[in-house]
């Protein structure tokens, strides 16, 4: 029996060990979503775009002003997250309206800070986590 008994112990240690593989980073942090805005479009908006990307959220609120649109951008990224605006025209992008979120809760750009989407502009809204990681923007309207 003891001769079994070793003979046993020596095959377990000498069979290859297979150890379980490293468990991929998560598809939807490294992945921006664009789902619909849901519960939190505006009853103003006549268009709003979604980004999620991990913990980052960010909308694209599009309102009429006098018959143009008129986009603000509102978002959750947390803590010392940025929250911006993209318009492009004629092949140049600029970035609007850059702010800096100081709690968890929502950061907007709010009504006064509106930006004009007039024609042949595109904008979108962008957001990131602390120290730019985990970025999501909208797509182009």
């Amino acid at each position: 029996m003891n001769i079994m008994l070793r003979i046993f112990i020596a095959a377990v240690l000498a069979a290859p060990v297979a150890l379980p593989a490293a468990a991929p980073a998560s598809a939807a942090a490294d992945s921006v979503r664009r789902p619909a805005c849901g519960a939190y479009r505006f009853a103003e908006d006549h268009v709003c775009l979604m980004a999620v990307r991990g913990r980052v959220r960010v909308n694209l609120h599009v309102q009429k002003r006098r018959g143009h649109d008129a986009v603000f951008a509102a978002g959750l990224m947390g803590t010392g997250g940025h929250l911006w605006v993209e318009r492009r025209h004629g092949g140049s992008t600029q970035t609007l309206g850059r702010k800096v979120a100081r709690g968890d809760g929502m950061v907007s750009m709010g009504q006064d800070h509106a930006v004009y989407d007039g024609p042949g502009y595109q904008a979108r809204a962008c957001a990131d986590a602390n120290g730019g990681r985990l970025r999501a923007c909208t797509s182009w309207h």
